[in-house]
Formats: structure tokens, C-alpha cells, sequence
């Protein structure tokens, strides 16, 4: 966040200067070349350099008389009243723990107007971030001009130092972190979106749950050593750091300068990569590279290092240094702050750069029992990953979280492996495995990771990107675990397992479509592999099994090519490669439809008031306002030559997504306007709807159905934007309907887009009836009613039987990149209904064939023009979308609206908006129904207006209900005649009424309802 005022502090400090080319960071430092002016003491205020943390010196207080104060007068003060997030900043050492604290209390004149104590349980360095309106004791006032700090009462002499003091920064409320020192800063952090890295001060008071046991007995000590070698086996690819020269790490820890004299150590100042909030303009993304070389990410990768060439060393006196190494960066970091109890100011994203601490720790175990410092290391590990928070009970455990399962649980597990074999461990042990199976357990709010349809989370919605991460840090624990006491229950495996599962339907094998890439709208992101070996590895969830053998087919059909020991070992298992999954699955809470034949597999992507349309941070995804209006993407598989996308960042139009409907605006008013909408969030974009009405089902997990509602944001100037769209897919047909494209928008064409495919070859085939064209650059428009047919150059067909307002455009385009760095240009190919300006009420109607040819394109258009068409489209407005598929006489309608009569041959009416299906086969119906309304809130919608009454930009984070389980409904279907249930089990009701039969289908989750009826 950037520096609000520094006008009266000293002279500009450049610290941690490279004797490389590294970057400098620029801060203020009152501490370095003399005593602040400003600054007046009973006692004596020094220079120091002893222990600084910015520049070589710091400022030293001694006292020696009781009730000692420091009065620091600064015009400073007086800002923080007009700023609400106005922030107190100190770093304090102390050379031996105090049983007591100093209180800084800030005044106006001699009046108190607030303050905050700062406890002095510690030795080394310590820091605060303390937000005046929020974190301290009373509150700002206009006119406050001082600050006195006031000696521990206890205590008639001692001496502190003082370093990077500023007085006031503006700082995102989200990361102030309570402490040992500070535990009333940021309470509420602890229920926060951000809760997972900030609440180390509660998770380290958890108590523990379980007993302790009278003794380790052989089994114990069997499972840890086994749980260990599993671990250290992922955690030290030996071959790599057997290339690795002690020259080279001896000049990487020259770098940091750390020097002993007696019990004094010092050296270069090891920040957290937090700390360039305190100094870099907001959302200076670049901030954060330069700062790395002088942060704990780039100090613990040292750490790694030395432990991973002491670990595969077997030159004796190299090891002998290299522990010597390891020990002056540990004691130098727990010197700086890297100490139980601290919070470094803020620790938000510390997974992340912080992790290969745990594991070099681990590694180093001998040389630190050697030291004496066992005890103290595993308390700072289990400080820094929050390992007290696999201490709460099972049943309390509401959510899993997806940066905790990617950045912490093998920092977590590392923290108990290096415990001695003692009662105390196994219990660490039991809690943490009961914790993690909890963890796994799907929970149905928009927060957590794992989601009852096989959804992942992150970020209130769908993301596969951290998906991947998530799964590759779990899996391996998962299988560190497998086969020994600590093995997760057969029900957490299984839940892990359909996550993994679905992610296989949805990449197509390795790659996901566009609509899922979150803020990555790049096409290069793939399956986690090597998540689908360590499952296989864990063994099947009934124990069975030593080889999962479903998820080992799948490694062997994702593994992209290699031949490694799982692969060798899966096929001298006699298991073979997964087939490409086939069938229809509806995962509502991501407001994603898959539908998958042959090798081809379909998305649709939507939003609503529950699940954003879009994320864009600074720097990422900037036009990508539509990524869910309806995206609908046709991936193929990977070769040598094809990504199997439509997609390239060469050329782009970010408005004509496929399948979208939208508003086609210049790159200048698409770019997104990323700001910081609350004090929930950061610096990004993620827009929700004010519908609720968007989802799918399906009928038997083979044929499916999508619809949503269309709002447009009024942050855009798009309050008046709205469309009703749908897409019916039966095996390789797509028929997509859209309906009441309304908007008073008179500068913008709406357009809905078919198809836009990046070009490799200038001269691709399209073609048009029965025309072939391979014309570069080629435009055609249609202005009559005659039905038409297209075939694109990925072999999908199209069937428009109304192309009027149809436009095909074959030429160079150019763009930006979805960063918005550079101007980009490309061959691309689009075909769009273009529905004009201020449309009222237009609709539009096209069909897909997929991997088709000419000649079936052509025989399907006189199947649809003759006497027996293959669908018939029976509805297509603002009550009801609904089509017809001859093949398997299945009809399937959305319903938008509730208690409306239906004109349909079975249907009379339902009492809730819905997606419903059925089949009617020799007098048994098989029935489908959908409640879309996942019901985290019910009534209006929540988003609140401004004065204006459009709706305000906010925060997912912001909503009250992100934790509030999805609620089930039932769903009263009536129709016609007769009828009783034919499936049992299921919770379905069945009455009739006047002759009528009325159904009360309980749904849940988003989930389809299922059941058979037969007439009575």
C-alpha cells in the first residue's frame, strides 16, 4: 500500500542494498543517522548498532528510573482522524522477555484520545501493525499531536530498541495480524476469507482433544518412520541438490551478513514479503519481485539448500559447515522475528514463501537436537503453519481451505515428524489426520474448498488453478498417511476422490477450458497429475486394495507422456488407461454443465448472485467481464500440433467469447476499472449478478441442460442489459435458444457469439451450405430467414434456422493481451448473431453438431426441414425454454417462472422456477428436477444501492451469508393424469389432486433430483 506521510521523518534509508544487481527498496528511516529531533526521553535515547532492521543502526532506549516515557511530538497524528485506515507501525528488540509491556498511548495536547499496549514476553525483534480507528483503545481525534510511550511499570531500568517507526501508513485492513504481542489487532480476522493464514494467534490456543497414550509402542515408531521416509522421498529429489557446490552456498549466505559476537547475533534484516505494503504503491505487483531477494522466501530457499546438501553429502567436513550455515541462518531468523508467537506485522499468502523453512528444518533435525534447539524450532513451525488448528475436533471442523492443503499441511506434517517419538506425537499425529479427514468432508457455503457436486473452491467459485495446487498438496499427505494408523477415513478418500474425478471430466485430458481459468485466461494451465499416482498409491478407500485402480487408469491417461515408476508400476498392475469419460454432469455450485462424447468435451460456464461471473486482479485478466455470460467451449484433446482450444491470446476479441451474449464495446471501456471495493478484499474485480435463477441438470447423467438469467452490471453502465439463455445437449447435438435480449443501450451493438476461433492457417476451410471457402479475408452477412448451415474449420457444425442478424468474419484482428501489456494481432475466424443496437426483446436460435462433416451437416439440415425433425424447439420466452429430442422422446424445459400454467403435454405447472427433464418410455416416466436456487440467502437481492440506485460494486467477501449453507427446497411439480413413484428411497411425494398428480421433489446442492413414475 503506498506511504501516506513521512513528511517530518529523516532522510531516505536505501536498506538491504545488493552487492549484486539486485533492486533497492526505498524506505524512511528516523533511526539511522541521529536521534529524531522530535523524540524526547526520560532516560537516554542512542544510536545502536547492536541490533537494527533498517540501514546498520537503530534507536536505543535506556531507562533507569520508573515510569520512564519517550514523547514523540509530529504534525503526523494529526492525519490518521480523516483516515480510516490510518495505521501505527513499530519494530521494538529486546534482548531478554519482560513480564509485562509498554503502553503507547496517543494524545491531543494532554488529553488521552487512545492506545495500545505492546507485550514484551520475547526476545529479538518484534513488530506491530496497529490500525488507529480500529485496533486501539479509543479513538482518533482532530488535532492529536502526540505519542508517549510508557517504560513496563514492572521495571525501574532496562533498555529497547526501536526501528521503522512510522507513524501513519494506509494499509489494507485485511492484513494487520494479532500476536504474542499485539492480540487485540484485527480480531475479527480470525472469522475472515483470509482466516487460514492470520489466526495463528488462535489456532496456537487450541486444546488438545485426545488423551495422551502411556507409552509409544513399535507400531508408532513403525508408521512414523514410514510416514517420514514417504515424505523426505518427496521432499528431496537428491539429484538435484547433488549438484549443488558448497562455494555457491557459501557466497548465497555471505549475502546476508550475519556476524556473532557472544549471544548477539546480526545481519541482513529478513523481511516478510508482506512488508512492501508498507511501502509500495497499491497494487504495485512489481513491488513485490524486487523485494523477494531480501525476503524470507529468498532466505529459506537458502535454508532448503544447505539442508538438501547436507542431506545427500557424504563429505564430512562439508556437512559439518553446512550445519554450522544452518544454524546461523535458524538463529538469525528467530533473532529477526521468525519466533513463535510473532506475527511480523502481517502473514497473509506466508504458505506460500515460508515453506521450505518447515521442511529444511526437518531435514536438519540432527544438528538442531545436536544444539539443543529441537524444542524451539518445532514451536516456531508449529506457530508459522498453524498446526494448532488440526487440534480442533472433527465435528467443529465447518471447511476445508485450498492454500492450506497447497502451502501448509506438509509444513504441518513436517512440524510433528520432528518431534521425538514421544506420546505427545502420536497424539499431534491422530489429531492431525482426524483434522485433515474433516478437512477433506464437503461443506455447501460459497467458502471452503470441496463442494458436495465435486466442485473446488477458491475465491467464492470454481478454480481449477488452485484446484491443482490444492490437490498436489494433499494427495501426497494423503498417501504419507495411506496404510498406517493414521490413514483418513474411507469417507474423506472417497469425497478426495470425486473431486479428483470430476477435474477429469473437465479438462479434456490435461487442459480445462477458458471459462474456468479464474483470472489465468492463458490456455497453457493442466491437470495435476501426479495427485492422480499418489491416490492410486493410497490404496482404494475400502482397504481392499493396495492400488487404487480408478485413479491409476486416470494418471495413466493424464501422465502426458511419461514413463516413470508409477506409470511402470500401474501397467505391470495389469491397469490401462483411462477411456475419455462420457456422459452429462451439472456442477451448479461453479454454475459449470460438462457434456462429454466420444473425445470431445462441451462447457457451459454462467453466473448469479451467488457465484461471481469473473475475477481480474492488476496486471491479470483484464477484459474479462464476460468470461461466465454464458461461455460455452468445445476442447478437443491435446496434440503435438493443438491445443484443442478455440482460444489464443493473439488477436483475441475479449468481447465474442464463445457461446456469450454481450455487449460489444472498445477495448477502453472493457478494461476492467480493479479496485479495492471493501475492507473484505483486496485489490480485484468479481462481479456478481442480482439473479438467482442459473444451473443445469440432467437425465441419468447423459443428456443435459443449462439456463441462466442475464443481468448486466451497473459498475459497466449495464443495469439495462439482460437476456434469458439456454443450451439443451443430447449426445452430439448442442441446441442453444436465448431469449428477451433487451437493453437501452444506444452506443453498443449486443451481439451473442457461436464461435471465435484463432487461426493457424490463413487458408482453413469454412463452409456455408454447400459452399467451401477458404477466402482470407472473408465477411458475410445475412439478412433473410432462410435456415443455414455452417461448418467451422474444427469440424463443429452449425444450424441457424433463422441467420438473419448473422454475421461471419474471416480476417486479421488485433487486441491486447489479457494482462493488458501489449498489443496483440492475430488470424481469427467469428460468427455472431449481431442483435443491434438497444435491442428490445430479440432471441436467437443455433444448433451445434459436433465433430461432424459436410455431408452429415447437410443431411441433418434436411432431417430438420423435413416431416421427422431430430428436435423441435416447443417454447422460447420469458416463462419457459424447452425443447424436444425425438431419438429418446425426452423433453426438457427451463421454467423461469413459478405457479405459471405450462403448455405442455405432461406439465401443468410448478411452484418454484426450475430445470426440469423427462423421458416417457412405455408408460414410465423418468424424471429430472433442479432447483437452481442454491439458497445461501433467500428474498431480495442483498447487493446494496447507491443514491442513483444502481447497484454498488462489493465484494464476495463482503456477503454475510459466504458461510451460510446452501439450504434444500422442495420443488411441487404437477401434471397430468395419474401417477405414483416408481423409485424407492428417494424422498419423493407423490398426491393427487383433482384428478392430477402433484410431486413434491425434495432437491438439494444443486444437485438433480432423480426418479421414475408409472401411471397408475
Amino acid at each position: 500500500m503506498q506511504l501516506q506521510f513521512f513528511k517530518h521523518l529523516c532522510l531516505a534509508l536505501t536498506f538491504c542494498i545488493a552487492q549484486t544487481v539486485h533492486a533497492q527498496v526505498q524506505v524512511k528511516d528516523i533511526c539511522e543517522n541521529s536521534v529524531p529531533p522530535s523524540w524526547h526521553s526520560k532516560g537516554k535515547l542512542s544510536l545502536s548498532s547492536a541490533h537494527y532492521k533498517a540501514g546498520k543502526q537503530s534507536l536505543k532506549w535506556d531507562w533507569k528510573k520508573k515510569n520512564a516515557t519517550i514523547i514523540i511530538t509530529d504534525t503526523a497524528f494529526s492525519s490518521v482522524f480523516k483516515d480510516d485506515r490510518s495505521t501505527f507501525v513499530i519494530w521494538i528488540y529486546n534482548e531478554k522477555p519482560i513480564d509485562d509491556h509498554l503502553l503507547f498511548e496517543f494524545k491531543k495536547g494532554e488529553t488521552r484520545a487512545q492506545s495500545f499496549t505492546f507485550n514484551l514476553n520475547f526476545s529479538g525483534w518484534r513488530t506491530a501493525w496497529v490500525m488507529y480507528h480500529r485496533d486501539m483503545e479509543g479513538k482518533p481525534v482532530a488535532g492529536m499531536d502526540k505519542l508517549v510511550i510508557h517504560a513496563p511499570a514492572s521495571h525501574k531500568k532496562g533498555s529497547l530498541y526501536f526501528d521503522q517507526v512510522l507513524y501513519n501508513v494506509n494499509i489494507n485492513p485485511r492484513s494487520p495480524m494479532r500476536d504474542e504481542q499485539v492480540p487485540n489487532v484485527n480480531i475479527n480476522s480470525d472469522k475472515a476469507a483470509n482466516a487460514h493464514w492470520t489466526a495463528l494467534y488462535t489456532f496456537a490456543r487450541v486444546p488438545h482433544y485426545l488423551p495422551l497414550q502411556k507409552e509409544v509402542t513399535a507400531k508408532d515408531q513403525e508408521d512414523f518412520k514410514l510416514i517420514k521416509k514417504r515424505f523426505i522421498e518427496q521432499i528431496l529429489p537428491r539429484a538435484k541438490y547433488k549438484k549443488l557446490k558448497l562455494d555457491s552456498i557459501e557466497k548465497d549466505f555471505a549475502f546476508w551478513q550475519i556476524k556473532k559476537n557472544g549471544e548477539n547475533i546480526s545481519g541482513r534484516a529478513v523481511y516478510a514479503l508482506n512488508d512492501t505494503e508498507l511501502y509500495a504503491a497499491k497494487a504495485d505487483r512489481t513491488a513485490g519481485e524486487k523485494f523477494k531477494p531480501y525476503s524470507n522466501e529468498a532466505y529459506t530457499a537458502l535454508m532448503m539448500n544447505v539442508a538438501g546438501l547436507y542431506s545427500v553429502s557424504t563429505n564430512e567436513k562439508e556437512k559439518e559447515r553446512l550445519a554450522q550455515i544452518f544454524m546461523d541462518l535458524l538463529d538469525h531468523s528467530y533473532d529477526q522475528g521468525w519466533a513463535p508467537g510473532s506475527g511480523m506485522g502481517a502473514l497473509h499468502h506466508l504458505g506460500y514463501s515460508f515453506r521450505d523453512f518447515y521442511a529444511a528444518c526437518l531435514l536438519m533435525r540432527q544438528p538442531i537436537k545436536q544444539s539443543g534447539k529441537l524444542e524451539r524450532t518445532q514451536q516456531t513451525m508449529a506457530w508459522f503453519s498453524g498446526l494448532g488448528r488440526s487440534q480442533t475436533k472433527p465435528e467443529n471442523v465447518t471447511e476445508g481451505n485450498i492454500d492450506v492443503f497447497n502451502t501448509l499441511l506438509g509444513s504441518m506434517l513436517s512440524s510433528i515428524l520432528i518431534m521425538d517419538d514421544t506420546p505427545e506425537k502420536v497424539r499431534q499425529m491422530h489429531e492431525f489426520s482426524n483434522w485433515l479427514s474433516a478437512s477433506i468432508k464437503p461443506n455447501s457455503a460459497i467458502d471452503g474448498t470441496f463442494k458436495p457436486d465435486g466442485s473446488v473452491f477458491h475465491h467464492g467459485t470454481i478454480y481449477p488453478a488452485y484446484a491443482v495446487g490444492g490437490f498436489s498438496g494433499i494427495t501426497p499427505i494423503v498417501y504419507c498417511l495411506s496404510k498406517t494408523a493414521y490413514h483418513i477415513t474411507p469417507s474423506a478418500q472417497n469425497d478426495l476422490k470425486n473431486a479428483l474425478r470430476m477435474m477429469s471430466y473437465y479438462t479434456n485430458p490435461l487442459k480445462w477450458p477458458i471459462s474456468l481459468s479464474g483470472r489465468h485466461p492463458t490456455g497453457n494451465w493442466k491437470i495435476a497429475a501426479d495427485a492422480y499416482a499418489y491416490m492410486a498409491l493410497s490404496g482404494s478407500p475400502d482397504g481392499k486394495s493396495d492400488i487404487d485402480r480408478e485413479m491409476a487408469a486416470i494418471y495413466l491417461k493424464v501422465a502426458d507422456g511419461k514413463k516413470d515408476k508409477w506409470n511402470k508400476l500401474f501397467e505391470e498392475k495389469g491397469i490401462k488407461p483411462a477411456p475419455p469419460a462420457q456422459g452429462h454432469w451439472n456442477l451448479n455450485y461453479g454454475l459449470l454443465d460438462i457434456h462429454r462424447r466420444a473425445n470431445w468435451l462441451l462447457t457451459i460456464k454462467g453466473h448469479s448472485r451467488y457465484i461471481v461471473s469473473h475475477e481480474s486482479y492488476p496486471g491479470a485478466n483484464i477484459f474479462g467481464r464476460y468470461n461466465s455470460y454464458g461461455h460455452s467451449e468445445v476442447t478437443f484433446p491435446q496434440t503435438a500440433n493443438n491445443d484443442g482450444l478455440s482460444f489464443g491470446d493473439t488477436g483475441w476479441d475479449w468481447n465474442n467469447l464463445p457461446g456469450t451474449t454481450t455487449l460489444h464495446v472498445p477495448l477502453d471501456k472493457l478494461r476492467a476499472n480493479i479496485i479495492n471495493a471493501d475492507d473484505f478484499s483486496g485489490v480485484e474485480e468479481m462481479l456478481i449478478s442480482d439473479e438467482i435463477f442459473a444451473g443445469g441438470t440432467n437425465l441419468n447423467n447423459w443428456q443435459g441442460l443449462f439456463a441462466m438469467k442475464l443481468h448486466g452490471h451497473d459498475k459497466y453502465d449495464m443495469g439495462s442489459f439482460r437476456a434469458i439463455k439456454s443450451w439443451f445437449m443430447f449426445d452430439d447435438l448442442v441446441i442453444a435458444l436465448g431469449s428477451n435480449i433487451s437493453n437501452s443501450i444506444k452506443d453498443y451493438s449486443t451481439q451473442t457469439t457461436l464461435f471465435q476461433n484463432v487461426l493457424n492457417n490463413k487458408e482453413a476451410v469454412f463452409v456455408f451450405d454447400d459452399e467451401a471457402s477458404k477466402t482470407f479475408p472473408e465477411q458475410r452477412e445475412w439478412t433473410k430467414n432462410k435456415n443455414l448451415t455452417v461448418l467451422d474449420n474444427r469440424g463443429i457444425g452449425y444450424y441457424i434456422p433463422n441467420p438473419k442478424e448473422l454475421v461471419f468474419t474471416k480476417q486479421e484482428q488485433t487486441s491486447r493481451d489479457q494482462k493488458d501489456k501489449v498489443d496483440t494481432k492475430g488470424d481469427v475466424a467469428k460468427l455472431i448473431f449481431d442483435h443491434g443496437k438497444a435491442p428490445k426483446n430479440d432471441s436467437y436460435q443455433y444448433t451445434m453438431l459436433i465433430e461432424t462433416d459436410a455431408q452429415k451437416l447437410k443431411a441433418f439440415k434436411a432431417q430438420m426441414t423435413g416431416k421427422n425433425p431430430l428436435y423441435k424447439v416447443l417454447q422460447q420466452d420469458s416463462l419457459a425454454h424447452k425443447v424436444w429430442y425425438a431419438p429418446e422422446n425426452i423433453t426438457a424445459q427451463a421454467i423461469f417462472k413459478a405457479n405459471e400454467s405450462l403448455t405442455d403435454s405432461l406439465l401443468l405447472s410448478t411452484d418454484k422456477a426450475c430445470l426440469l427433464m423427462y423421458q416417457n418410455k412405455k408408460g414410465i416416466v423418468n424424471m429430472s428436477v433442479t432447483d437452481p436456487d442454491l439458497a445461501f440467502y433467500t428474498g431480495p437481492d442483498d447487493t446494496p444501492l447507491l443514491p442513483n440506485g444502481k447497484r454498488k460494486e462489493v465484494s464476495i467477501y463482503s456477503k454475510p451469508w459466504i458461510g451460510t449453507p446452501s439450504q434444500p427446497s422442495v420443488v411441487k411439480v404437477t401434471i397430468k393424469g395419474t401417477w405414483q413413484t416408481a423409485s424407492a428411497g428417494n424422498g419423493i411425494k407423490a398426491k393427487i389432486v383433482n384428478g392430477n398428480t402433484e410431486l413434491s421433489v425434495p432437491c438439494k446442492y444443486g444437485i438433480a433430483s432423480q426418479f421414475n413414475l408409472k401411471k397408475i
